[in-house]
């Protein structure tokens, strides 16, 4: 009987640093646990490298069946015999530090600091206290929580258990990591087992221009290397495929490809809140429920009208360009013009936009930044704006549209790449290497309320996809090779 392996390296990695959650995680976890109660656990195991030992390892999927969500505490305690940083042990102040000790500790020292000298302002847009910081300090918590089931896991070497015919999932990212390709290649060849790798961009060699460093080479040697062992791939859009196609036609080199889009949906993930509100449920309370755990910098981003731009700001994300039409839109008398919100972190080779930010003092006021928002401070943003802004020069997917649109709000998109796949008819086009262009598309979301009113409803009339539809597409093509039907 086949066995099929998930490799779950980048989870085992992901967990080793970080405590949230992103969307191709999610899925990967979905996916497991779905063909686990649809083929067992005798079937359905996981696999990955283990760096420290630089082997490649299976464990049961037992636990996994027992998992309601995607929990990075219990997978650290499987994969490094530990579960994440107690949150008992975390402050609401360094909670998103709380499997980083480097940044942990720095933050700790910062905070000691500020609660020393009074300075109960750090404390608040962090929605606490010195009080809360001090009870920290003394031991004094409001809840406990039970430590995380610990797991005395069996690892066995997967090439004593493969068999010719079993095959390997690997449904997240596993370039750059030393050893691994070479393993995969004996396993292909010694064992006999088919790999599938789900590609989900080729950005490094689409636009190597926006890279940095020299990952577009790298990039480029482990997909050449992946044809040696893959038997086959998915990819997360029609466009991300062809690309995929293109590149093995040029590589002379031909496999299966199927496709299997991305969602157009954003899963929060609720963070433990640090106040329970009693009483009745009703308008007044819900509007103070939706703001608890939110920073104050960005609530203050909600005081007037404003369009957001979600992403990490590089330079392929096209926002120089984007502030340029933002620019002109200000010298235009008579137009009610909403701010503009970059909500992300800071990315490379974007200096022409960083010096025309300086430069004009954010645009005179027009531009504002929400740094690094966490997933509650996400959907508050998403929910408050007006519209949204995707203008890349290219996306293997797109997710910042999807997510606007699982929010009923709209959003000015460049016509290239995926991106028309996840937009349809519910989003204004642009195309992203003209300004004219640009700024065309979104001055008529901002003065025409009727026609962005009218794509609003196109959104509210259309059934989107979710990850949901992701993971049955997935758990479909793998159990018989036939696509779910929508």
């Amino acid at each position: 009987m086949k066995t099929h392996f998930f490799d779950v390296t980048d989870i085992a990695l992901y967990v080793e640093k970080e405590t949230s959650v992103s969307g191709i995680q999610r899925v990967s976890f979905e996916v497991i646990k779905r063909m686990v109660e649809t083929h067992g656990t005798e079937t359905v195991k996981l696999s990955y490298w283990d760096r420290a030992k630089r082997d490649y390892v299976s464990i049961p999927s037992d636990f996994i069946a027992d998992m309601d969500e995607f929990d990075p505490d219990i997978l650290s305690a499987v994969f490094f015999g530990r579960a994440a940083r107690p949150r008992k042990e975390t402050p609401p102040t360094l909670e998103r530090y709380r499997n980083r000790p480097m940044k942990y500790w720095f933050h700790y020292l910062r905070s000691t600091f500020h609660a020393a000298r009074g300075n109960e302002a750090h404390f608040t847009k962090h929605n606490s206290s010195i009080e809360g910081w001090r009870n920290f300090k003394a031991g004094i918590t409001t809840e406990t929580e039970p430590e995380p089931k610990s797991y005395d896991m069996p690892r066995t070497q997967l090439t004593q258990i493969a068999q010719k015919g079993d095959r390997l999932v690997v449904l997240g990212a596993t370039w750059d990591i030393d050893g691994l390709d070479a393993c995969f290649q004996g396993l292909a060849d010694k064992q006999g087992v088919e790999i599938s790798q789900l590609i989900h961009d080729l950005i490094p060699i689409i636009t190597p221009e926006h890279i940095a460093g020299d990952f577009s080479q790298e990039f480029y040697r482990w997909l050449k290397t992946s044809t040696g062992y893959c038997s086959s791939y998915f990819a997360n859009s029609a466009n991300t495929a062809t690309d995929l196609a293109a590149f093995m036609e040029e590589i002379g080199e031909q496999r299966p490809i199927q496709t299997v889009p991305l969602a157009q949906e954003f899963t929060l993930v609720e963070p433990k809140k640090q106040h329970v509100m009693s009483g009745p449920a009703g308008e007044y309370k819900s509007r103070v429920t939706r703001t608890l755990g939110l920073r104050r910098e960005i609530l203050n981003l909600g005081k007037v009208p404003f369009v957001l731009v979600v992403g990490t700001m590089e330079s392929r994300k096209n926002i120089w360009r984007l502030a340029q039409a933002w620019q002109r839109m200000t010298q235009e008398e008579g137009l009610d013009l909403p701010k503009l919100v970059f909500a992300g972190k800071p990315g490379w080779y974007n200096d022409d936009f960083n010096q025309l930010i300086r430069a004009s003092g954010n645009l005179g006021g027009w531009v504002q930044f929400a740094d690094k928002p966490n997933d509650t401070e996400l959907a508050w943003l998403y929910e408050t704006c007006e519209f949204t802004a995707m203008v890349s020069f290219y996306e293997g997917w797109g997710l910042p549209i999807g997510e606007s649109l699982s929010f009923g709000k709209t959003a000015v998109v460049a016509n290239n790449s995926s991106m028309p796949e996840v937009g349809g008819d519910m989003v204004e086009y642009c195309d992203a290497h003209s300004l004219d262009s640009m700024h065309a598309a979104c001055r008529k979301l901002i003065a025409d309320p009727e026609h962005r009113a009218m794509l609003e409803r196109r959104i509210a009339d259309t059934r989107l996809r979710t990850w949901k539809d992701v993971t049955e597409d997935f758990v479909r093509l793998l159990s018989d090779g036939q696509p779910a039907q929508p």
